[in-house]
């Protein structure tokens, strides 16, 4: 994979609207979340007089725009992946490179790339906002650290997740929607009916559970008791995304695509 080929790929985002579309409403969400929820929450968190509530009602702000630019950024990586299938451009872009592996290997770079970034533009707008507005147990500290670091992860994760659902179904428009049904109500089903056949063990292993296991393991040092730590979520996370590239991967090595 060249050098070149990474630019193209770069390029064929930014001269399209997509890109910054789908980053602006996580962004919007999470700053006004912050700013119009926080004098709300903290003053609860005052009468409780629970510093380690005062510190979560803090975060809101920040862990709202996180749960918003997980599934903005995959479904960024599926409209990044699947674009040319649906503009008929795949077969040309396949001729005129070295061969499918570079062309794939390029578009779910891209789009782990704009995951990551998608979530550190977030980032550094709202822990400013929880600074000047959050109460006095909100700084800068280890968990704080933890927490945006996981979230560049996960974002990053995210993305190549739903870049690998495009290239495995040919389709950005049936991932997409196959992303929000499943973000928004699909693995909650999911769930009840795993727990229905007692197997809420399973279930704490699907890619959303992962991701929110990940964070309450920095956020809550006693953690849940049927929920894996965040190293061990984070690597169900990367899993997750390793799974869907790598199908999305053979899928396009195979599919006749004249």
């Amino acid at each position: 994979m060249t050098t070149n080929l990474l630019l193209s790929e770069f390029r064929k985002v930014t001269t399209l609207k997509f890109w910054w579309a789908l980053g602006l409403a996580p962004l919007v969400v999470g700053l006004f979340s912050g700013t119009i929820s926080l004098p709300l929450i903290s003053a609860i968190a005052d009468e409780a007089d629970d510093r380690g509530v005062r510190t979560a009602a803090g975060a809101i702000g920040l862990l709202v725009a996180l749960a918003l630019v997980f599934v903005f950024a995959a479904l960024f990586g599926a409209v990044n992946a699947g674009t040319e299938y649906r503009h008929n451009t795949i077969t040309t872009t396949f001729l005129t490179t070295r061969g499918r592996d570079h062309v794939v290997a390029a578009k779910l770079l891209v789009s782990a790339l704009f995951g990551l970034l998608y979530c550190l533009a977030i980032e550094l707008v709202c822990v400013p906002v929880l600074l000047v507005t959050g109460s006095d147990d909100v700084r800068i500290n280890g968990p704080m650290i933890a927490v945006l670091a996981v979230g560049l992860l996960a974002s990053a994760l995210w993305a190549l997740i739903g870049a690998g659902l495009a290239l495995l179904t040919a389709s950005s428009i049936a991932s997409t929607v196959a992303i929000v049904v499943w973000y928004v109500m699909g693995e909650g089903i999911v769930r009840a009916i795993l727990a229905g056949l007692h197997l809420d063990a399973v279930g704490q292993w699907l890619p959303g559970s992962v991701t929110v296991s990940a964070f309450i393991g920095i956020v809550d040092d006693r953690g849940l008791a049927s929920a894996p730590n965040t190293a061990l979520s984070l690597l169900c996370l990367i899993l997750w995304a390793a799974a869907a590239g790598g199908l999305g991967w053979w899928a396009t090595r195979t599919r006749d695509i004249t």
